[in-house]
């Protein structure tokens, strides 16, 4: 088992990563919090493939938690599903001392995270990521949203979780569009941090598609979680160096926005806004030819979706300027100086997005 502690002020927490655990998650929360009840929030693909496993694990333990299951897809993560959630909730008789456990990929994470956070003005969640992106990335660090039809993630909360608990074995029945969406997260903190880690993914793909070397998994997943903890223990609330963990975002989200929620993994739309704001990293001299290539290389190796074919300039435009990275009318981005390190917020111009926008529609016709 590997750990990595988070301690970003008065809620510091553990994420315990274990191949092949899942069945012994019930003793991990009896050790840790006694004997508890709850709920867990789950979706119906989740729910069917690992489900059972899990309840068996919890009413093994003694813990008395029910379950409340969403549909899957991003559409689940709105405010309607949210107040529907609060109400069984209220239903369950849920108490201030009652756990959520969020038993999903982000979208699960995010929602339940959520709702865990405002419901009788917070009680204790714990994090139980089933995807690649999710563990890397969204279960760590207590960001918390639901989306708007005008954005993603527009209303939320700064919410640490009791304790993160991945299982890769999980990983295993991801689809392959799941897979690619959580490479894009890893390899943002290759690029934005450690350049070894970013060099091992570039060159070990396949880790991804047969999971047959759990240690190699183990290691890469820790390390993102390491890199994750280091920058919220140092900026919980998004106001400093936390915000390089945006990169490839700020035109990802319009991307994915533009698409359609649900379209587009999100972790797909990062990977080609990370394409675009190293462009105008490039562009602007920040950033090598060569290290553009070299990152265009990679990022495009992983069979990137088409696209979205209808997207014109003004709608990405429109996505993009309704981001909550956006402020005071001005768009900002993370931009590159090299290849692990070196990662930079910066204003950038409506004129850089679309000429980012003309880069991209050209690659993805190449």
């Amino acid at each position: 088992m590997k750990t990595v502690d988070v301690d970003p002020g008065n809620t510091a927490y553990s994420i315990l990563i274990d191949a092949d655990s899942l069945s012994g998650f019930g003793e991990f929360v009896k050790e840790r919090f006694g004997k508890i009840d709850g709920a867990v929030i789950t979706d119906e693909t989740v729910d069917r493939l690992y489900g059972g496993e899990l309840a068996d694990s919890l009413e093994a333990a003694g813990h008395d938690c029910g379950k409340l299951v969403v549909e899957p897809g991003e559409e689940s993560k709105s405010p309607e599903a949210a107040k529907n959630l609060y109400r069984d909730l209220v239903h369950m008789e849920l108490h201030r001392d009652s756990f959520i456990l969020a038993f999903g990929g982000g979208v699960v994470g995010d929602l339940a995270g959520f709702v865990g956070s405002t419901f009788l003005r917070g009680i204790p969640v714990i994090q139980i990521p089933t995807t690649l992106l999710a563990q890397v990335d969204s279960s760590v660090g207590g960001k918390t949203a639901v989306d708007l039809p005008e954005g993603k993630n527009l209303v939320g909360t700064f919410y640490q979780p009791e304790a993160v608990f991945i299982d890769p074995v999980v990983l295993e029945t991801l689809d392959p569009a799941d897979v690619r969406s959580g490479l894009g997260e890893v390899l943002k903190y290759g690029l934005i941090w450690d350049e070894e880690l970013f060099q091992k993914v570039n060159g070990n793909g396949d880790l991804f598609e047969d999971f047959n070397d759990q240690a190699e998994l183990e290691g890469i997943i820790s390390r993102c979680c390491e890199i994750k903890a280091e920058i919220v223990t140092e900026d919980e609330r998004d106001r400093g160096i936390r915000q390089i963990l945006n990169f490839g975002h700020t035109i990802g989200h319009g991307i994915e926005a533009g698409a359609g929620y649900g379209e587009m993994k999100h972790g797909e739309a990062v990977l080609w806004g990370m394409i675009g704001e190293s462009w105008i990293s490039a562009r602007r001299g920040y950033l090598s030819q060569e290290s553009l290539e070299e990152i265009v290389s990679a990022l495009r190796g992983f069979a990137l979706p088409p696209l979205p074919a209808d997207l014109s300039e003004e709608r990405l435009l429109k996505y993009v300027k309704l981001d909550k990275k956006v402020r005071r009318e001005r768009i900002n981005s993370v931009l590159l100086e090299r290849i692990g390190g070196e990662a930079i917020v910066k204003e950038i111009s409506e004129s850089e997005v679309t000429a980012a926008w003309d880069y991209l529609t050209e690659l993805g016709e190449g």
